[in-house]
């Protein structure tokens, strides 16, 4: 029926078991939103600036009638059949929903519903089609929100495009009503109101409850630019299941939708349930015909409330007192959710087609199939509570989610540290986390910390730098450097660059990482295991290499020459001693005497230190065992050249020997990727487990000592690890072993065991996976100077191939077909004079996209 769909990869079609834990993510860049979940259910409601994972907004869902003649032919919700424990599954109270009370009634499980529903999941888009031989015809919903590369203000716009295509399949014409029901989400009295204007009809949801804190109040919208519109401003007003009940009654029967109003506030319901509006459009589709209806669902909740500020520990109980509050960039740019809706709707053609031309632009490719689930897959997070974008356009984000709170605060470094996805797709964003790092994470002794309070400047984190995270600082910088060609940004933050790598050997270092100058990182160093190494380790020791080596090319242009040569003769004098000293024939190791307790020492400093603040010694040394804890020693892990991967990214360069960076890479791939994990014994945290392929964080091959007590994780297995590595493996020619890895993630994520959007660490929708859109520049080999004004790409496909790039402020396609190259522009625009180069070979740069394409 819809050939488009019938020829896409069978990875991205979801059916039967297959889409049973899907949510797709809707909304815009930190703006919260819901999800779709495989059933086409309306999931997973995080629109009030904070996450509210497994909740329903009341029983919001869409629903479709067919009449004919006056006569009910059929109607049903647009759902497909239950998928959660049958036995009761979260609600909205603490007693009396959930396990042991059945199957959850907002999934509206007890309302006629469509038994098939085929899922096909394509980041930005997910295309459901419902059908059952009951109803007479069929319903492609195609769902959406702005997702255009280097276009930012569009990208972060706080909607759900929703585009439904109604084929009636019998031989008889029929008038269908498609309607749009939606919770007036978090008001108890809600204030509902019909309004049209420029063709757009909608019901505008306010709140008539006095009482709500400012950091409770917005509204929401449901609208459509259908011709004939029917609404029902409010549902019958009772208790029990009365709204429900009586709203089914009047929508599946012949007739128009009752108009019903209340002018006065609500009572408490007795199952918290938010007030109810249903809008409807009304189409005739004769036999055989098609007709499609739009909706949009749209929100705007402007003030953020910091409610963790107070919170003792990540886990502690929230205090009752007050607390700051924060304003959502996306409040500064649209007045309500009306003006946004009204605005998606005037825009939807453009706006679709450029979000499609990133779709169709990496989805068309030649990449593997496991590759473009990643990339893609992986950036649906940005649409989800995980981010906060600041009303100047800055982006502060947790690490994860739980399912009502943010996972692990201030945009942690040494998570955000791996994730590409930002640098490439939308660079302005990303360089607000250097402008915000740099201004308000900077101890007076040139420490970065690296967790970011909000309000911004309201102070530090307790815990001090750590290493992978504030050299990570550096390197990025250099990389946002390069991607920008804007050197007057850089020399804006070249004193805060500056004082950060002084800081590498600065008396008022309490870490003493290289109090002598020589390139060689070691003292005690914190890092994204959450604890401390000791001593020099190539993983950590990386990261510090590339940032003097960035510091020294930064500097060089910035004119301060004798930063330049000292970064630069330690820079050379740290990589030849990773190379020389850290190298151990078959991978890189951290060089340390694990039963040598005077290494702890000069840091036992009378402080508490470790999750349960314990003495310093009592954490990292251990009598019983007669050794230092928590270490990785000689053992082989999957970031140990983290910095390199770092340096080739961001255009360092390589620094390592280049045999021994190949080694050392297929080194991870045989002793730490496990085909099956059947076998394997993990006490933490189990995020591939029994026949699930995953790459371990670490592993001690025979010969090789284990400490008793190794560093925390050493046995997980984290998706944004796996990319890494893979992505690594792929820049270094060894394609078959980086797919293996990325394969196996993506197969544990097929939609029958976990949520192909939702890669999982620390909680859910994790930042660190977006090291997955490293993987596509890895197959493009893509380095981008837009300082030195040049483009270049190594592809690592043979053959004719069809890539996807993205960088600076365009994205686009680079194919080879015989002989012949080319280079194509799908949206943004280079800068005049850029230099495009394949293969050490000059091209001729791709023509600008035609304006009138978006128009």
């Amino acid at each position: 029926m819809w050939d488009d769909l019938a020829s896409i990869d069978a990875r991205f079609h979801y059916a039967g078991e297959r889409s049973r834990y899907l949510a797709f993510p809707l909304g815009g860049i930190g703006s919260g939103g819901f999800s779709i979940s495989g059933s086409g259910r309306l999931i997973d409601w995080s629109l009030r600036n904070r996450p509210a994972l497994q909740s329903y907004n009341g029983y919001s869902h869409f629903a479709i009638k067919a009449e004919k003649d006056g006569k009910l032919v059929d109607a049903r919700v647009l759902n497909g059949p239950y998928d959660l424990n049958p036995a009761g599954a979260p609600g909205m109270r603490k007693m009396f929903d959930g396990f042991g009370h059945g199957a959850n009634r907002q999934t509206l499980v007890g309302v006629p519903h469509f038994r098939n529903v085929e899922f096909y999941g394509r980041f930005p888009t997910a295309d459901l089609v419902f059908s059952d031989d009951r109803f007479p015809g069929a319903v492609r919903l195609t769902a959406f929100s702005p997702f255009i590369p280097h276009e930012d203000r569009d990208s972060s716009m706080p909607a759900a495009m929703l585009e439904f295509e109604i084929v009636n399949t019998g031989a008889e014409a029929l008038t269908y009503t498609l309607a749009g029901t939606l919770g007036n989400y978090g008001a108890n009295s809600g204030k509902n109101s019909f309004r049209q204007a420029s063709g757009v009809s909608a019901m505008h949801l306010t709140s008539d409850d006095p009482e709500l804190k400012e950091t409770e109040r917005g509204d929401l919208t449901i609208a459509t630019d259908a011709e004939l519109v029917e609404h029902t401003d409010y549902h019958f007003r009772g208790q029990w299941f009365d709204d429900l009940s009586v709203y089914w009654k009047e929508f599946a029967r012949p007739g128009p939708l009752p108009t019903r109003h209340y002018d006065k506030p609500r009572s408490k319901h007795m199952y918290f349930q938010p007030e109810h509006t249903t809008l409807g459009a009304k189409v005739a589709v004769p036999a055989g015909g098609r007709k499609t209806v739009r909706f949009v669902i749209s929100w705007n909740f402007p003030k953020g409330d910091v409610y963790w500020a107070h919170r003792p520990k990540p886990d502690g109980i929230i205090p009752d007192r007050a607390t700051p509050a924060w304003t959502n960039y996306y409040s500064t740019q649209w007045a309500d959710s009306l003006a946004t809706a009204t605005d998606a709707l005037s825009r939807w053609d453009e706006l679709k087609r450029r979000t499609l031309a990133f779709r169709d632009g990496l989805f068309g490719s030649t990449l593997p199939a496991e590759v473009k689930d990643a990339a893609s897959s992986t950036l649906a997070l940005l649409r989800t509570a995980t981010v906060i974008r600041l009303e100047g356009g800055e982006l502060w984000a947790w690490e994860g989610q739980h399912t009502a709170d943010g996972s692990c605060e201030g945009s942690c470094t040494h998570v955000w540290n791996y994730q590409q996805a930002l640098a490439h797709l939308f660079p302005a964003i990303e360089r607000t986390l250097r402008e915000t790092e740099f201004t308000y994470n900077m101890l007076p002794s040139g420490g970065l910390t690296f967790r970011q309070k909000l309000p911004l400047g309201n102070g530090f984190d307790i815990i001090g730098p750590c290493a992978d995270g504030h050299f990570g600082a550096i390197i990025k910088t250099f990389r946002d450097w390069k991607l920008s060609g804007d050197t007057e940004w850089l020399k804006r933050y070249w004193p805060q660059v500056r004082r950060a790598i002084e800081y590498a050997w600065s008396e008022e270092n309490p870490d003493r990482w290289d109090p002598g100058q020589t390139g060689i990182l070691s003292g005690r160093q914190h890092q994204t295991l959450d604890m401390e190494l000791f001593g020099p380790n190539s993983w950590l020791g990386s990261m510090y290499v590339a940032a003097l080596l960035a510091t020294s090319e930064m500097a060089t242009v910035i004119g301060d020459d004798e930063l330049a040569a000292t970064t630069a003769r330690m820079g050379r004098a740290g990589a030849e001693y990773i190379d020389r000293e850290l190298f151990n024939g078959r991978w890189f190791i951290q060089k340390i005497d694990l039963s040598d307790k005077s290494v702890l020492t000069p840091f036992d400093e009378g402080r508490a230190a470790g999750v349960l603040a314990d003495s310093f010694m009592d954490v990292y040394w251990s009598d019983e065992f007669g050794e230092i804890k928590y270490q990785v020693g000689e053992g082989c892990i999957s970031d140990q050249i983290l910095g390199q991967w770092h340096a080739e990214v961001a255009g360092i360069g390589r620094f390592l020997d280049q045999g021994q960076i190949e080694t050392a890479l297929r080194s991870v791939h045989a002793n730490n990727f496990r085909p099956s994990l059947a076998d394997h014994f993990n006490p933490c945290r189990n995020y591939a487990f029994e026949d699930e392929g995953g790459l371990l964080i670490a592993t001690y091959p025979d010969g090789i000592r284990q400490p008793m007590v190794a560093a925390p994780y050493a046995e997980e297995v984290w998706t944004g690890i796996e990319y890494m590595s893979a992505s690594h493996m792929i820049m270094h020619g060894l394609v078959k072993e980086g797919l293996d890895i990325v394969r196996a993630a993506r197969d544990r994520h097929d939609g029958a065991a976990r949520n192909p959007w939702n890669d999982i660490e620390c909680g859910s929708y994790y930042a660190r996976s977006m090291s997955a859109w490293q993987l596509v520049n890895a197959f493009s080999g893509l380095e981008a100077d837009f300082v030195a004004g040049r483009l270049s790409f190594a592809p690592k496909l043979t053959g004719d191939y069809r890539l996807f790039w993205s960088a600076g402020t365009a994205f686009g396609t680079l194919s080879r077909s015989g002989a012949e190259i080319n280079i194509a522009l799908l949206g943004g625009s280079l800068q005049p004079g850029t230099k495009i180069i394949v293969d050490g070979r000059t091209i001729a740069a791709p023509a600008p996209v035609a304006t009138s394409e978006f128009q």
